[in-house]
């Protein structure tokens, strides 16, 4: 029986799955935007939450799912590869790391603790205190990158997968600004005093920001495919 259920064919290359990835992608995306716009609805609906028919998000959570198990993958093939050992620590941690952002996605964690950041410091609900959850969600990049640079010696030696991380990164900078402008009129507001525009500039900003979000976690995917891919050639060595 072939171990390597998830990727059976050796010849499965980084530049085929991104192919896949973002053909994929692309198809959920402009299905969730015709479906709305056909509907006469908000072009955001089903990026939205999942109990409100935002099924991009149940596709969110399924891509960060697939780098979590890439990643329990790698750490547990690490073992056995000599130069590469000492990153299985690393790879659980970002195991367990995706499958907390999985859960986040899924029933919103950020949020939760925002309402009791709120709560616990009464602060007012104001434009710029709206603006906590989504700075959280900033910060989990800010503690990611920290953590990868301390483990810098650690992992250079994955470095050829390094650029689809830093696409990765880049989208996911992008979509935390949008997430900013999106969630809050405090953005919009500067651009116009129309509450029709306003409001229509939100929605497609939530748009493209969402959709920024799963074009991510596909880099991401293709990342860690290529470190799976390198740890195996590293333990047959």
């Amino acid at each position: 029986m072939n171990k390597n259920i998830c990727f059976p064919k050796s010849s499965f290359t980084v530049k085929q799955l991104l192919f896949v990835i973002l053909f994929l992608e692309s198809l959920a995306i402009t299905i969730a935007i015709t479906k709305a716009i056909t509907l006469g609805i908000s072009p955001k609906t089903f990026f939205g939450e999942v109990n409100r028919g935002g099924f991009i998000t149940y596709i969110s959570c399924l891509q960060l799912l697939i780098a979590a198990v890439l990643s329990k993958m790698i750490s547990k093939i690490v073992k056995s590869a000599q130069q590469l050992s000492n990153s299985r620590w690393f790879w659980l941690i970002i195991f367990w790391g995706l499958l907390f952002l999985t859960l986040d996605d899924l029933i919103g964690i950020h949020e939760s603790l925002d309402y009791w950041l709120h709560n616990l410091f009464q602060f007012k609900e104001t434009k710029l205190s709206d603006l906590a959850d989504d700075l959280i969600v900033g910060g989990y990049l800010v503690i990611f990158l920290i953590y990868v640079a301390f483990q810098w010696q650690i992992i250079k030696g994955f470095r050829q997968s390094f650029i689809w991380f830093k696409l990765g990164f880049i989208l996911t900078a992008v979509m935390v600004v949008l997430d900013m402008a999106s969630n809050n009129t405090l953005f919009v507001s500067m651009m116009t005093d129309d509450v029709d525009l306003a409001s229509a500039i939100q929605q497609w900003l939530g748009v493209i920001e969402d959709s920024a979000k799963i074009y991510a976690e596909g880099m991401f995917i293709v990342g860690i495919y290529k470190c799976w891919q390198i740890a195996k050639i590293s333990r047959n060595n």
